[in-house]
């Protein structure tokens, strides 16, 4: 917090006087950094708050429920849980006799009854409000089970320990010659098929927070659309590529900006992340300013060791790109054999039969440009041109930049409508 306001120095308390009183200017990451690119030069008071957003996979999700199973004293403790058949670690609490099971379930698990299924299809349709089938199995060899959804747990909470990523490597095969299963490409990757994209470049938090003067624990955030915190940085986070562990509760989040997904590696958790960086002084308004997809290192690595053998920029990977994906069933050709597209799209967004794609679910990461035969979906996923090996097609994306631009703008409206207050917890806590 700084302490004194100056025309170029502004504090936490004076951007939330103004947020109440109206005369706030806030920006999306993306309005603030095409504005730049057409030769607009800001000064601190020109710009109060820019809200930065990254949405993708992100392993490192888990989450902690309390779930009512029966009324107490029925059964002493749970051995083992499953929601919908994706299985959960009873405790940490074992409640004992009181019909409750606390478990933590990863959103890269896996339903015992379903190989596409998994923690973060489970998380999605509880936000969701649907049903989930709960089994338990109690230390007496018992086995219960009860139908429930989100409004019936008293406790729901997403804990992220390795998310938001700064800069993760992107992935290409042109090493070995064999063939690679991984969590970053929708099928094997081939030799020479192509590249993965990882990352939302210049929109990530991180990269325009690069010495973390704002994100630091209690910073409230936004995780799945609903209100969070940071709590610090993650596992595997290092000076070069950090990363943040973040919580929330699930109750407030939005089924709309989260998802399961299914890779050829297994399954994944896709997560997103919202962070408003206030625009205090000089410093803040020089890294936002610098922070841009041009600037910004992006690292590819061969998938058969995930060592990084060149580099390229994110405006390589993102400009002149397209975030959308188009989708015309007319153009549908009525495979014979089945429809690729929808065999092989992660987020289980098309229906062949029905000719329908659920934008809620839709990744936008690409796959079904490269397999759709009659090209009913289309984008310009672009191309790089990588050292030593020539120009190599972007066939997979695992970031959704479409989205972290869209929960730029959700946060950018919940601060004007007083409904997001800047700040951490301990600021906003002393100021009430």
């Amino acid at each position: 917090m700084v302490a004194s306001e100056s025309p170029k120095q502004k504090t936490f308390d004076s951007i939330n006087e103004k947020l109440k009183n109206g005369t706030a200017v806030v920006m999306t990451v993306n309005e603030f950094k095409d504005s730049i690119r057409k030769g607009k030069k800001y000064s601190v008071n020109d710009v109060d708050v820019v809200t930065t957003a990254t949405m993708g996979c992100m392993s490192g999700t888990a989450a902690c429920f309390t779930v009512p199973v029966t009324k107490g004293s029925v059964f002493k403790r749970a051995e083992k849980i499953f929601l919908n058949g994706v299985p959960g670690s009873p405790g940490p609490a074992p409640n004992e006799r009181l019909g409750l099971v606390d478990c933590i379930v990863n959103g890269t698990g896996h339903s015992i009854y379903d190989h596409r299924y998994g923690g973060g299809h489970l998380f999605r349709d509880l936000v969701k409000r649907e049903p989930v089938k709960v089994e338990v199995h109690a230390d007496d060899g018992r086995v219960f089970t009860k139908t429930i959804t989100l409004d019936d747990m008293e406790f729901a909470r997403i804990y992220s320990f390795r998310n938001c990523f700064k800069n993760y490597n992107c992935f290409t095969n042109v090493t070995t010659g064999g063939t690679y299963p991984s969590i970053f490409s929708f099928r094997p990757m081939e030799p020479g098929w192509g590249i993965t994209l990882v990352g939302s470049g210049e929109c990530n938090p991180l990269e325009n927070d690069p010495k973390f003067r704002f994100i630091k624990p209690g910073y409230r955030i936004l995780v799945d659309c609903a209100p969070g915190i940071v709590i610090g940085t993650g596992t595997r986070a290092t000076a070069k590529a950090p990363n943040l562990s973040v919580a929330a509760d699930m109750f407030k989040m939005d089924p709309d900006f989260m998802s399961g997904f299914i890779t050829s590696g297994g399954l994944e958790v896709v997560t997103s992340i919202a962070v408003p960086i206030p625009v205090i002084d000089e410093e803040v308004l020089q890294n936002l300013t610098a922070s841009m997809d041009e600037n910004l290192e992006a690292r590819i690595a061969d998938v058969s060791d995930r060592v990084p053998f060149t580099k390229v920029t994110y405006a390589d990977m993102w400009q002149g790109h397209d975030l959308e994906i188009e989708y015309d069933p007319d153009d549908c050709i009525n495979c014979s054999f089945g429809c690729r597209a929808e065999h092989y799209c992660p987020a289980g967004a098309i229906s062949w039969r029905e000719k329908t794609r659920d934008e809620t679910k839709c990744a936008r990461c690409g796959a079904c440009t490269v397999n759709c035969l009659g090209q009913a979906f289309k984008a310009n996923l672009g191309k790089v041109k990588v050292d030593g090996v020539g120009e190599v097609p972007i066939v997979f994306r695992c970031g959704n930049r479409f989205k972290a631009v869209k929960l730029a703008e959700v946060l950018k409206h919940k601060i004007l409508t007083g409904e997001f207050i800047i700040g951490s917890v301990d600021d906003i806590l002393m100021a009430e």
